[in-house]
């Protein structure tokens, strides 16, 4: 049997492919190497917990959101879940800031916290949210960007409009140029509250990321942020289930090792030694794993070359999953929690910030009544982890720095621990196939680092990609987003 299409991975980019591919009638094949779906945004059970694998936040529910129009194109119903407001509580060494999805709400508290500039700040989001919906209403019309083509460079004139015109001047500048505009780039503790938002959305801090990029993503915590109940693995469930009431296959625990072509036809090698046969092929496992993927025979004819992407910057992760007694958090009903280290508020990684999201304590299925399933993430340098000599050392000593952050925030935290699993880049290369445990996409280093994003396009006929190492980028509804770029593309 020959698929239309073979889907390496069943992350987020993957299944809303596959899904709308199935939905437009295609003969779709999804492999996955691991045992769960959702990839960086799935989920593991252990000891009646379950525990979300990276991402935690649901975002794009909202009316009009990429989610809400994809779960009304395949007519599902949309999982139980929980508006978020305020969407989390950062705890900075000298004060809690509420960070509210709604615009009075925070105004409000930009007022209470940021009082000698609260005009110029309130001024700086208003341009934020204008900027960042006319980058929106640009990205739905899933562009190829950067174009590789003739055919994308045709596109392009139909995308231009006086509103896109208008979005030049932030193509140019970082966050941190903007913020020179209202004065406001010499004011640290606003600079500190924005590199955290940042650096969990866009993987950077003020001064390295693009405006257009970092407007998109602070507007989005305020269209709507979801805790969905079961976690975002849910939403993956629901995907594949699409994909296979639509008569095609999504296969678990099948890696594959090994992309040629024979023909007209590519064959998709698993390491179950089996091969099956596809017209055309999408990658869904990121471009760090690129080249360990295909054929040399094919790679060669791909503008990704191996050297090049080898040198790229990206993250990796150090993660704690835990099982906590509620009585920690009775004196909050926040679910997401951004820390700032009290000793070294400077740091932006490696645990000087970090996210702790915790379960709603209705979600019956994270954990066991009278406690809670948290995940606390932060972002750390790849090359450290690979220092076996250290290792254990240097796992102990990061994951003992989050708790104790923590500790310091909520008194007692430490003493009402369950259980405790931390897991490194280490980690994620072993269980989620990542290479190096690289995720989160690539590091914006600039205004311009934009022009260097990767297309859905590799350059080979037939192959093509999606996920956080694809434009539009990291973040579920980044990678979704490719996701049904590709979809589009196939289908035209």
């Amino acid at each position: 049997m020959v698929y239309d299409v073979g889907i390496v991975g069943a992350g987020f980019g993957g299944l809303a492919a596959a899904a709308e591919l199935s939905r437009k009638g295609l003969n779709v094949l999804v492999l996955e190497a691991s045992n769960e779906l959702g990839g960086s945004a799935g989920k593991y059970e252990r000891e009646r917990y379950r525990f979300q694998s990276g991402a935690t936040v649901g975002m794009g529910f909202e009316p009009g959101g990429v989610f809400d129009q994809l779960y009304k194109n395949l007519d599902l119903k949309t999982p139980a879940m929980k508006l978020l407001n305020p969407i989390m509580e950062i705890h900075m060494p000298d004060r809690t800031i509420h960070y509210y999805r709604d615009r009075n709400q925070w105004y409000n508290e930009i007022q209470r916290n940021f009082p000698e500039v609260s005009n110029e700040i309130k001024t700086f989001y208003e341009e934020i949210f204008k900027v960042g919906e006319m980058v929106d209403r640009l990205v739905e019309k899933l562009p190829i960007f950067p174009p590789k083509t003739m055919r994308d460079w045709l596109t392009l004139p139909s995308l231009m409009n006086q509103e896109s015109i208008r979005l030049i001047p932030f193509l140019m500048q970082t966050v941190e140029d903007r913020l020179k505009k209202y004065q406001l780039h010499h004011y640290h503790l606003f600079k500190t509250f924005l590199n955290g938002e940042l650096m969990d959305s866009v993987q950077t801090s003020v001064d390295r990321c693009p405006a257009f990029l970092g407007y998109a993503a602070l507007q989005t915590f305020h269209k709507g942020a979801y805790a969905v109940h079961g976690g975002l693995a849910t939403v993956a469930e629901q995907l594949a289930d699409y994909i296979k009431g639509c008569g095609n296959e999504v296969k678990l625990r099948h890696p594959v090792h090994l992309v040629d072509k024979e023909g007209g036809t590519f064959r998709l090698h698993t390491k179950r030694k089996k091969i099956y046969e596809v017209k055309r092929v999408i990658l869904n496992n990121s471009v760090h794993n690129f080249h360990d993927t295909l054929s040399p025979k094919l790679g060669k004819h791909s503008y990704i070359k191996e050297q090049k992407e080898m040198k790229r910057e990206s993250w990796g992760a150090f993660i704690i999953h835990a099982g906590v007694d509620q009585s920690v958090f009775e004196s909050t009903d926040v679910l997401y929690h951004q820390f700032i280290d009290p000793h070294h508020p400077e740091e932006l990684h490696d645990g000087g910030q970090f996210l702790m999201s915790l379960s709603d304590p209705v979600d019956q299925k994270m954990a066991p009544e009278g406690k809670r399933s948290l995940t606390i993430s932060t972002h750390t340098s790849i090359r450290q982890w690979w220092e076996a000599e250290d290792y254990n050392i240097k796992k102990e000593r990061m994951k003992e720095r989050l708790i104790q952050t923590v500790d310091h925030y909520f008194p007692g935290f430490s003493n009402h621990l369950d259980i405790v699993l931390p897991g490194t880049p280490v980690t994620f290369e072993k269980w989620l196939r990542r290479k190096q445990g690289k995720v989160g996409g690539y590091a914006p280093k600039g205004s311009y680092s934009w022009l260097n994003s990767y297309s859905i396009r590799t350059g080979i006929d037939g192959v093509l990609q999606c996920g956080d190492t694809v434009f539009p980028g990291a973040g579920t509804l980044g990678v979704t987003l490719s996701g049904l770029m590709v979809a589009k593309e196939l289908t035209k």
